[in-house]
């Protein structure tokens, strides 16, 4: 018998010319200058804690190294950009990696949900500074071709005051107390304090200020640091919920670097006829519920680390239960305002 020798086919032309492109759009690698390897190594964020902040800096190393930038003070100013991207990669549970997160879809879903409370300038800079940084060290079919307006991401509707009854009553009754504790943490602090998962993520007990009858203050960190004064109406659920944490704990977790803090403790949670809990929607009832008492909106929007009062605009339409439930009309009588007085008490 008379062994049959087989042939390998031979790529076609075309074959071989989409493996050359595929390789010419490779990123270059470089050695990495050691004055811009210090610049890297040197850095320090004023709004990642340390952990955070080295588990980001491989990827800062990966970044500028695929780049052709050689300059240390345009390194210094990129290492904050891409050390934000990455934070909220890691939010998002996906690989620091330059393929992954220099693209134009993963950079514009950061700059429209990521920065959503950010100004107009702010985030057209850092989207316009992060996309050029995408086209010289991601080359390919995912790089930035040219720019396009930034996308806006509407508000989530506020819940109800009856669906926030049956929020609260689920809160204080679950199968296990490690269950009930988180999530009574959540609500409290969503819907009574506006804070979302990423404000959540880095409380500890000591950012709660508890001043008895004159309320709780919660010093909010992270990227939108304040002080919110904590809803009456939450206050036995947090002081309940915290009682037994110790002195500098974590409220939920024992990781500084986990993800999805407050969406976790939700899912969590055992719910019947209860609606689905959201942090972004208790955020936003806290403010529904600011929105129809006697606040200014300068004082909401300072309390909610808002920039603008756009997020208050699109939350108007979901106001009417809110504004039936306090008995509000335009014909109120906190609408005729006090009458000015003259000296001496007499009424003008």
């Amino acid at each position: 018998m008379t062994d049959t020798i087989k042939r390998k086919k031979r790529p076609s032309k075309a074959a071989v010319a989409r493996a050359l492109a595929e390789v010419e759009a490779r990123p270059k690698q470089r050695e990495l200058p050691e004055h811009l390897a210090t610049v890297i190594a040197e850095y320090k964020s004023g709004i990642l804690d340390p952990d955070t902040l080295e588990q980001v800096r491989p990827f800062l190393v990966a970044a500028i190294t695929a780049s052709d930038y050689t300059g240390a003070e345009l390194v210094r100013k990129y290492c904050n950009h891409l050390a934000q991207l990455a934070c909220f990669a890691l939010d998002r549970g996906v690989a620091l990696q330059v393929e992954k997160l220099l693209t134009t879809e993963f950079i514009d879903e950061y700059i429209r949900v990521g920065m959503a409370q950010g100004s107009d300038h702010n985030r057209a800079e850092r989207r316009r500074r992060l996309l050029a940084l995408a086209r010289n060290a991601n080359p390919g079919p995912d790089a930035p071709p040219r720019l396009t307006p930034v996308g806006h991401s509407s508000v989530k509707p506020c819940y109800t005051p009856t669906e926030m009854a049956l929020i609260l009553r689920a809160s204080k009754v679950q199968p296990s107390q490690a269950r009930q504790r988180d999530l009574a943490i959540v609500v409290a602090l969503g819907a009574g304090a506006g804070l979302d998962s990423i404000d959540i993520r880095d409380l500890r007990t000591d950012h709660i200020e508890d001043l008895g009858e004159r309320g709780i203050l919660i010093h909010v960190q992270g990227p939108r640091p304040r002080t919110v004064v904590l809803r009456a109406r939450y206050e036995a659920l947090l002081r309940k919920a915290i009682e037994n944490l110790q002195p500098g704990q974590l409220l939920i977790g024992r990781k500084q670097d986990r993800r999805n803090t407050a969406a976790r403790a939700t899912e969590r949670a055992a719910l019947h006829n209860v609606p689905h809990i959201e942090p972004a929607r208790l955020r936003a009832t806290w403010l529904a519920d600011l929105m129809t008492d006697t606040i200014p909106i300068a004082v909401i929007l300072k309390a909610a680390g808002l920039k603008s009062a756009r997020t208050l605009s699109e939350l108007q339409p979901h106001l009417g239960p809110w504004v039936e439930h306090k008995g509000l009309t335009t014909t109120s009588a906190q609408f005729r305002g006090a009458q000015e007085t003259r000296q001496g008490g007499e009424q003008q």
